[in-house]
């Protein structure tokens, strides 16, 4: 045999060789992704987050108010916690948010107590449409209603509205509804302003622009809408007289009685007289209690992610979780607030 075709076998047999060493290197878990006894892939299954890749979707309301920054926060923490598919929708808010979640647009929403009372039962806007599946998750931080107006209006009580060109927030949102009623109690009827149905963004540029001469919002505090406004022109907040807060809270018992404190907003320096209403997070009876449980425990374990988001996530705290709710709690987030130790087993919310 001459001596190149000699070597060109050796280097034929020896990467035969090299590839058959190279295949039993190969295990059926490397090549079919298949688990097998490989710790690593064992420990990725071990550790799958509990809500992974099932759709959650949280209802806010317009991008000006605090709920649609804080519902933003809270899908972002379901993704990265619970493995979830975790999104956030702008709505009108509290009505319609009540309307979606009884329909199952949505698997969490953030409302104002009166509004969810008034669709568990079926009043005021809902009349004959009681939606008695929705539950509670939690109890949040305070509305505070705000009327704003600016200086150059001359405006300073609920009186001097009438003839007046008011924002009255978005149609059948819970802010219209707050503004309807206080606006009654202060015997002004909608027949008596030139009501003006506008998200906290429009009636704030409204106020700019000089088409509107006030402008109601009830929101948490700050209002990043409002707050803009203060920078740029000489605000007034006009105070709601306790006595008509008292007249409010005999027939609305989630009303009541606070103030927004001053240098909320700049050049208000004093405190201003208000009604104040909780915001809930709620849900509807569709989920199941522990697709509940996780979505409530993440939410309390991961507050200060909230609080960053937006100051109002302050007064969020467990302890206060179960004040004021006027709709029977999901049993998922019950069974959380009895691990806690807030809530006695055998207990009815």
């Amino acid at each position: 045999m001459k001596k190149g075709r000699k070597n060109l076998l050796i280097f034929f047999l020896l990467a035969v060789l090299s590839l058959t060493l190279l295949g039993c290197s190969f295990t059926p878990y490397q090549q079919t992704g298949v688990q097998n006894n490989n710790p690593m892939v064992a420990d990725s299954h071990r550790h799958s987050k509990p809500l992974e890749g099932i759709f959650v979707t949280i209802l806010t309301g317009g991008s000006s108010g605090v709920y649609f920054p804080l519902g933003g926060a809270l899908a972002g923490i379901y993704k990265e916690k619970l493995g979830a598919s975790a999104t956030f929708q702008s709505t009108s808010a509290s009505a319609e948010n009540c309307f979606k979640l009884a329909r199952g647009e949505g698997e969490l929403a953030f409302a104002m107590a009166d509004t969810v009372a008034d669709a568990y039962y079926g009043e005021g806007r809902f009349q004959g449409n009681a939606l008695k599946n929705l539950r509670a998750v939690s109890a949040m931080y305070s509305n505070y209603f705000h009327v704003v107006t600016t200086a150059e209006n001359n405006i300073s009580s609920l009186k001097s509205l009438r003839g007046k060109r008011v924002a009255v927030g978005a149609h059948g949102s819970g802010t219209e509804i707050n503004a309807k009623r206080v606006l009654n109690a202060a015997g002004i009827t909608y027949a008596e302003i030139e009501e003006q149905f506008l998200s906290f963004a429009e009636a704030i540029q409204g106020l700019q622009e000089g088409t509107i001469d006030v402008a109601i919002l009830s929101s948490g505090i700050p209002n990043a809408a409002i707050s803009k406004l203060s920078q740029t022109e000489e605000i007034i907040l006009i105070p709601i007289q306790s006595e008509l807060v008292s007249r409010l809270q005999q027939q609305y018992p989630a009303y009541n009685i606070g103030a927004i404190p001053g240098g909320t907003y700049e050049g208000i320096a004093n405190d201003v007289i208000t009604i104040t209403v909780k915001n809930l997070l709620i849900t509807h009876e569709g989920l199941s209690d522990e697709m509940v449980y996780q979505l409530t425990k993440a939410f309390f374990e991961n507050l200060d992610t909230l609080r960053e988001t937006h100051s109002a996530a302050n007064s969020i705290t467990l302890e206060k979780a179960l004040e004021g709710l006027p709709i029977p709690l999901h049993p998922g987030a019950k069974r959380y607030y009895q691990e806690q130790g807030i809530l006695r087993s055998g207990v009815s919310r």
